[in-house]
């Protein structure tokens, strides 16, 4: 099978709620008028580079423009609390990159759709289920319950640890204090963090451009993943 290339990969912005900028790359197909769309973001911790590019260049040539875009707090996307990680945030968020391929002439309005993969996963069930303008969504190994992945990622013994860390951050937040980070990935059971896998350090950890991600979250934004449940 003979894969085209798509004519265009655009760096493009999109404008966000507070001010900000979601950083987004735009894939065009080859031909002229108007294309079905796919919208794609990454999952928890993650940037559009970490992966997503192979997927949207196999789209755009099936025919389809691919605006994948980086959650806001990463990669290229603004935001001044870097690593923070807030679901419900960034599904606001994505409903702007829809809206965005809405007002593109390359782009037929009434055949969008939605790809997320992990966390981002999740995120496709909830827009699937509550923005209407979507025709097709995609959940690839999707975040369903925050609090069962919660049992399966933190043994019982550590819990009353994780959750002594939340409160102690929640507490720091009143005085002021910037809020408390922890890695993303760490084989290194003394230091704090979101996965401890041989496969998640591995994937975390790939290259990317310099200065577009680093291995460190805020804690709070574990405490938010405990608590999302887009299964509901």
């Amino acid at each position: 099978m003979t894969h085209v290339s798509p004519r265009l990969k655009l760096d493009v912005r999109i404008p966000a709620e507070g001010g900000i900028e979601l950083g987004a790359w735009l894939f065009v197909p080859e031909g002229d008028g108007s294309h079905p769309a796919i919208t794609m973001a990454h999952g928890f911790a993650g940037t559009r580079e970490h992966g997503l590019e192979r997927f949207a260049h196999a789209f755009a040539a099936a025919g389809f423009v691919v605006l994948v875009h980086d959650h806001r707090n990463f990669g290229a996307s603004g935001g001044d609390l870097r690593g923070d990680i807030d679901p419900w945030r960034q599904i606001a968020d994505w409903r702007r990159a829809i809206s965005y391929l809405e007002g593109r002439p390359d782009v037929d309005p009434n055949r969008i759709g939605l790809w997320g993969s992990s966390y981002a996963g999740g995120h496709a069930l909830v827009l699937g289920a509550t923005d209407r303008r979507l025709r097709c969504i995609v959940s690839q190994v999707p975040t369903i319950s925050g609090y069962e992945q919660g049992l399966r990622r933190v043994s019982p013994d550590a819990t009353a640890a994780l959750e002594h860390a939340f409160d102690e951050d929640e507490r720091a937040a009143l005085s002021g204090e910037p809020p408390r980070r922890q890695a993303v990935v760490s084989a290194d059971a003394s230091v704090p963090a979101a996965y401890r896998s041989q496969a998640a350090i591995d994937f975390f950890l790939q290259p990317v451009s310099e200065g577009l991600w680093q291995n460190e979250i805020t804690l709070r934004s574990t405490r938010a993943a405990r608590m999302y449940e887009p299964g509901a």
